[in-house]
This record gives structure tokens, sequence and C-alpha cells, in this order.
């Protein structure tokens, strides 16, 4: 039994694991019938439980202690992957899966990739050997093979940030370059500025490496000057470093400055007001990812709204479908749209 790739090829030489939840597929019933057979309980027909024995010697599928004690209401284990840089943002959309696992009962394990390949996979070789029932992958510098050595193993799986689908493959889109555009064309109608700054680090990952190359092409169609400014993820960094060398060598006004997260945003605000640059009549600032601080700050920051909460609950949701009746073609790939908060660190449009 061989799972296709996205690109319509085989992914052969990974060992396929036999899950309780490829009896369940195979046999076409749910995974609670598949449990009940296995512990040998009642309340299953003798045509039913035939074909899940059939299913069973026909896969090979030994049974786990996990998938022995379903029946007697031990806890489905969740598998939760996640880069190790933990942020507000991705705080908050990890207790939005804890929050749902807990409502329906499952347990779950956190598995935390550092900031180098080999080390991403030796991550993902231990949430396949934990035997999880399910995961949610949310590491923005995986690659889409990388995320198929998991599919390989028949591990039902919610990817947040990619899209894909697939059998027991479903993903989560945040879309942040349409707003993002939508605004910045809209902004440079009424406003100017000598530049378009957009801050670069080494971890940032595939959304924000789409989005400085979708606000680049924005600047080389609005003949705008565009440049980034290559930084260590870090707010004394930048505060302390980076924005000098940055002002010395452009200039201390005219320039629109993003930043992905909004700590940053607030070290480049805090640098200018702390050497009498105003923001935002002589430089213009903001966050695509928003969290809180984008309110307490000061000046107040524009950024990107998304609640990451609920992209949490709503991936954790996705898997427990997966792991029930499955999710129906169309239900397999959710889009989350954004849009831009103006506040203080950025100059207000005529209309607003």
């Amino acid at each position: 039994m061989e799972n296709e790739n996205m690109n319509g090829g085989n992914n052969s030489g990974i060992k396929e694991r036999v899950t309780i939840y490829v009896v369940a597929q195979a046999a076409d019933v749910s995974l609670a019938t598949v449990s009940r057979v296995i512990n040998h309980r009642p309340n299953v027909t003798k045509e039913t439980r035939e074909k899940v024995e059939a299913a069973i010697a026909r896969l090979g599928y030994r049974p786990s202690a996990l998938a022995q004690g379903l029946a007697r209401s031990k806890t489905t284990n969740i598998g939760i992957l996640m880069p190790d840089n933990f942020y507000v943002y991705t705080s908050n959309m990890l207790n939005g899966m804890v929050k749902v696992a807990k409502t329906y009962g499952y347990q779950t394990d956190l598995f935390v990739t550092g900031p180098n390949q080999s080390d991403a996979m030796k991550t993902i070789e231990k949430l396949i050997s934990s035997h999880v029932d399910g995961a949610v992958i949310y590491d923005d510098q995986l690659s889409t093979d990388e995320i198929m050595t998991i599919q390989n193993y028949k591990i039902p799986l919610i990817i947040i940030g990619h899209e894909m689908k697939g059998n027991a493959l479903g993903s989560i889109v945040m879309d942040y370059k349409t707003a993002l555009i939508s605004y910045l064309t809209k902004h440079f109608n009424e406003n100017t500025a000598e530049d378009i700054v957009f801050l670069k680090s080494e971890g940032d990952g595939i959304l924000m490496e789409d989005l400085r190359e979708s606000v680049a092409n924005f600047c080389k169609d609005k003949n705008m000057k565009f440049s980034t400014l290559d930084i260590i993820a870090s707010y004394s960094r930048l505060y302390e470093e980076k924005m000098g060398e940055f002002i010395e060598q452009n200039g201390k006004k005219g320039h629109f400055f993003i930043a992905a997260r909004d700590s940053l945003a607030a070290a480049i605000c805090n640098y200018c007001t702390d050497n009498g640059i105003s923001v935002p009549e002589d430089n213009e600032v903001m966050s695509i990812i928003g969290t809180k601080y984008s309110s307490i700050c000061r000046p107040q920051i524009s950024s990107m709204d998304l609640d990451m909460a609920w992209v949490g609950q709503i991936a954790m949701r996705m898997v427990t479908k997966l792991l029930g009746d499955g999710l129906a073609e169309e239900n397999k790939v959710w889009r989350f749209s954004t849009k831009v908060i103006e506040r203080n660190s950025t100059k207000k449009d005529s209309s607003k």
C-alpha cells in the first residue's frame, strides 16, 4: 500500500508503519470499531468483526498498547511538532491546540525542531517512533519532502503553513500576502516613502521569504526602492547595533520598515524615539505578525491580525476529524485571511 506524493509519484524506500488508523481505513470502519475488535468487546456484528480481522491479518497489524487501550477509555496520542523559537504567537497557537485536545480527552506530546535540517530530521524520527496516532506540524522551515517523510508512515497529519492535501493529510493556509499588498497599494497611493525596508533573518522561513518577494515585486511595479535589512532576530541586537548602522548609511528619514514580528518592530520604534526620529512622521513601521505587544508598545504598532490560538484550535479539530470519519475533500485545506490593523506607527490613510 503506497501513498502518492504531491507530484504524483510514489514515496518508496521508507517502510510503511501499519497503525490502527490504516486498519480502520482498510476495513472501512471507525477507530473505535477496530479497538472493540482488538479488545474482544461486544456491540460489533459478526460481519464487521470478520472484516476487521481480515484487514488485520492482511496488513500484518500488531496492536500497540495504545490501540488496545482505546476501548478502555485511554487517551489518543497527538504529536505536535513546532520550532524551538517560541514566540508569543507560537505559544498562542500551541495553547489553542492543547485546549481542543483536552476537550476530546487526547494526550499531546510536543516535539521541538532545531535550527538546522539535521536536527529537524532527528525530531521527525522521534515523532514517528513515538507511535502517535496523529500529528499537527507547524515549522515554517520544513520542506514538503520532509513533511512527506512523516506521511509515508501513514500518520494522519495537519500541516500549518503549507498547502497540502491527500489521504489522511490536510493543511491550514495563512494568507498574509493578499491583505499586505492591498494595504501597501492603498497606503502608497496617499503617502510617500524613499524606500520599503523588509527585515530579514536566517530563521524567517517560507512565509517571510514569500512576503519579501511579493513586496519586492510591489516596489518594482511602483518604481519604489526596496531593500532588506539583514539582522539577527533579537530585539537588543537590532536596537543596539543594526538600526544605528542602517540610519548612518541610509539617513534618518523616509523609510517604511516591515518586520516579521512586533517585538522587532518595537526595537525600531524605540530606537527612533530615543534618537529624536519621529514615528510615523519620519519613518513608518509595521509588523507582519501582531500580538498583544502591538497594542501596548508606544507608539502602538500597525500589524496584521490573525488569531493564532484559533488557528491552533482548528488544526487540532481537523486532526480529530482525520482520526474519526475523515475529512471531506473540500475540507482538507482551511484558509485563514488576515487584515492590517492600522495603529500609530504608520500614517493614517485619509479614508480612515
